[in-house]
């Protein structure tokens, strides 16, 4: 699931050449190079009417050096930018892991399903042999009853025909035919 991410684009540390100088953008872009030098050039006086208008950086090659540095600096960024290729190619990729993933769950979903299903017949399958074993238990213990029920009937019938005399001695060595006549 983990890709290793592409970068699409060249990162500012591969695209800048290393010796660039500040420019009055940066400020504004977000590169703290020579801040105090562009703050110190913001805070000073506007030149005097006097001073010629090749040095002026309003007009001057100051100036030209100024617009130069400022579209070095636009081009950069620009560079740095996605294009809508690059997106492109991102959104392909996202929607590639977003798939790829969707389908791990949808299988892992599926082998869950089989689980719960086994899991599913096999409960039914001990339920009846519950319910089979249950009615066995029970008819077992009424056939027990039964047998103790016709067994004490048997003692009860076997001792009425014990027949007892009185007088009768009850050891076998005595003569029972005299003691009858």
């Amino acid at each position: 699931m983990g890709k290793t991410k592409r970068l699409l684009t060249p990162g500012p540390s591969q695209t800048g050449s290393p010796s660039r100088t500040a420019g009055p953008m940066d400020g504004y872009l977000g590169t703290p190079r020579d801040m105090r030098a562009h703050q110190a050039a913001a805070k000073m006086a506007p030149p005097s009417p006097d001073a010629s208008s090749s040095d002026s950086p309003a007009t001057g090659p100051a100036r030209e050096e100024s617009l130069t540095q400022i579209a070095a600096d636009l081009a950069t960024i620009s560079a740095n930018m996605m294009s809508k290729a690059d997106k492109t190619d991102l959104l392909a990729e996202i929607r590639a892991v977003i798939r790829e993933e969707v389908m791990e769950v949808r299988r892992d979903l599926t082998a869950l399903e089989r689980r719960v299903e086994e899991l599913e017949a096999e409960r039914t399958q001990i339920i009846q042999h519950r319910q089979a074993t249950d009615t066995a238990t029970t008819r077992q213990g009424n056939v027990l009853l039964e047998l103790r029920r016709n067994l004490e009937d048997l003692d009860n019938r076997g001792r009425r025909n014990n027949i007892r005399v009185r007088g009768l001695p009850e050891t076998a060595g005595e003569a029972l035919p005299e003691l009858l006549l």
